[in-house]
């Protein structure tokens, strides 16, 4: 035979390997959508995560075996599919149930390393799926796994440290009781949820004070219990109130709840969901205006309140939301969306107008607008919700895969709290450098708890600076009084003038790190900043250069290998 015609026999063979690839992905997504019609239409709606993935790789796997069969695959081959498509989902649910990430983590890596086994499951038995030997050059194949493979480990395990670190609860136990506040039955009461497991800062606190500013609000962090709760990035906060007390005080005053502010929560346990889904159940029946902000809009969604009625969200959980609550007519492009008794914002600093809303629903608008211009929120949209961009994914956003993976940068951050600190100023640098544009891990640092400019109480993780890298002091009251540094390291002033919060925190992210990641951190906190100053890097060249200087380690790595079995004689592939 000649050489043409063996290059077109190994086309040919290459060819119905690919095909046969790809008819495994079209049986297994066929799976996934007539199996799920099914469960839809004669099982009660499934609402934990866990057991929605489990039935997800369920369901496409009994679409890839049902076409394997048809194929008249072996039974050993099935098998070893089988375990390809459910092992990955298997294996990163122990993490999930660890609290060390998130639900959105457990589906991409899962999806990707399952698409990576069935292709290794085929390569194991080729000549089954082709019906004639198809020879793979082992050695080019094994020095490209190595090249990827030594960069993915590092990537895996760093990501999965830094967004694990996210919301994780401090190792010691600390009691410490929240300030009690004036309660004025005269002013509208508005109580902000907290889950145990932890809240998104922004969305917590950047309502909070626009609220608390205007001086004409009761506002309380509630809780289903007492406990101390972490928020994004090493910042724990002692809610003012459990859902009881909350009761009990207006029955003591004789007020109701007048509106609810549900942030993005940790998905608590199911014992607390269904507690906060019956309490927010229960006020929205007696009256009180509802109000998501970001990923809050699944809490709200699982209690039902949303059935049925327009809403929206950050445009990362959109398409989630969407498949898990298709009765509500989400939407994107828009601050927030007023239906009725019901208002839900979209990403993060959304809450902003979400909370201005409020204030336009229940004080004034000439309120809402001095609330605005206190805070310095420049995107106020008095009477109807701004348009915003409908974003998705780009690929500059891979900046963030780069970050979490190879950061380079000042990795440690210390973040002071002093007495009197505006909380927009500590939610500004708790979320911005981690979950937004993920260049660094943040731990709050102190003496002892503190309270807020507006009565919340804070307690810090650690009273040294040992091992941090910098050390950031949030607030521009603090600034002005030069509060000092900590363990010889110099404190770093965020908040030198009267500006919104976050603008200092993105210069600082672009010109210490790169001016792409504090685009991306600007993007996924929906804050337009063509009006904010970045200078410095335009892109993460170091963090680029880590993953092809490992990538080029690995593939060096594998060819020595192949070498030492080649000369030593040892039975190889290749």
């Amino acid at each position: 035979m000649g050489t043409g015609s063996r290059k077109s026999a190994r086309g040919r063979l290459v060819g119905r390997f690919v095909w046969h690839y790809a008819e495994m992905v079209i049986a297994m997504s066929l799976g996934m959508l007539l199996l799920g019609m099914v469960w839809r239409a004669i099982l009660p709606e499934i609402t934990r995560a866990d057991v929605s993935t489990l039935v997800m790789a369920a369901d496409m796997t009994v679409g890839m075996a049902v076409w394997m069969l048809i194929r008249r695959h072996s039974r050993a081959a099935i098998a070893e599919m089988s375990l390809a498509m459910v092992a990955p989902f298997l294996v990163l649910l122990v993490p999930y149930w660890l609290g060390v990430v998130s639900e959105h983590l457990v589906m991409t890596l899962g999806h990707v390393l399952m698409f990576a086994l069935m292709a290794l499951a085929m390569l194991r038995r080729r000549e089954e799926y082709v019906r004639h030997r198809l020879r793979v050059p082992w050695k080019k194949v094994a020095v490209v796994l190595a090249a990827l493979l030594v960069p993915g480990v590092v990537s895996a395990v760093n990501t999965v440290g830094g967004f694990g670190d996210l919301y994780r609860a401090r190792a010691d136990a600390v009691a410490v009781r929240p300030v009690a506040k004036a309660h004025d039955p005269a002013k509208p009461t508005v109580a902000l949820l907290v889950g145990g497991k932890g809240a998104n800062v922004a969305d917590l606190l950047g309502p909070y004070e626009v609220l608390a500013r205007t001086g004409r609000f009761n506002t309380y962090v509630v809780s289903p219990g007492s406990r101390l709760v972490p928020l994004t990035g090493g910042l724990d906060i002692v809610p003012d109130l459990t859902f009881d007390e909350l009761r009990r005080l207006l029955d003591e005053r004789r007020d109701r709840l007048d509106a609810v502010v549900i942030p993005a929560l940790q998905p608590p346990a199911p014992a607390e969901s269904a507690s906060i889904g019956d309490w927010l159940r229960r006020q929205s029946a007696a009256g009180a205006l509802t109000v998501s902000v970001c990923n809050g809009a699944r809490t709200l969604a699982a209690s039902g309140l949303l059935d049925g009625r327009p809403a929206t969200s950050h445009w990362t959980r959109l398409s989630g939301l969407r498949a898990d609550y298709p009765t509500v007519g989400w939407t994107s492009g828009v601050r927030y969306v007023d239906d009725g008794n019901v208002i839900s914002a979209a990403g993060v600093l959304s809450g902003m107008d979400g909370a201005l809303r409020i204030i336009e629903r229940l004080i004034d608008a000439d309120t809402a607008r001095e609330a605005a211009r206190q805070v310095r929120w420049r995107h106020y949209s008095p009477g109807a919700a701004a348009r915003i961009p409908a974003s998705d994914w780009r690929p500059a956003d891979a900046v963030v895969a780069l970050n979490s993976s190879y950061q380079t940068g000042p990795l440690a951050v210390g973040v002071r709290l002093t007495e009197g600190v505006g909380e927009l100023e500590l939610a500004s640098a708790f979320i911005s450098y981690t979950e937004q544009s993920m260049v660094a891990r943040t731990v709050a640092v102190g003496e002892g708890p503190i309270r807020s400019r507006h009565g919340l109480t804070f307690v810090p993780r650690t009273a040294t600076a040992d091992g941090l890298d910098r050390l950031l002091v949030p607030g521009l009251e603090a600034a002005r009084r030069h509060t000092p540094g900590l363990s010889g390291l110099r404190p770093e002033y965020l908040h030198t003038t009267e500006e919104f919060a976050f603008d200092p925190v993105l210069r600082d992210i672009a010109r210490t790190y790169d001016v792409q990641s504090a685009r991306f951190a600007a993007k996924t906190l929906e804050y337009p900043v063509r009006d904010v100053k970045l200078t410095g890097d335009a892109w993460p060249w170091a963090e680029t250069a880590v993953p092809i200087g490992l990538g080029l380690l690995g593939a060096a790595a594998a060819v020595i290998v192949g070498r030492v079995f080649r000369r030593a004689q040892w039975p190889t592939l290749w």
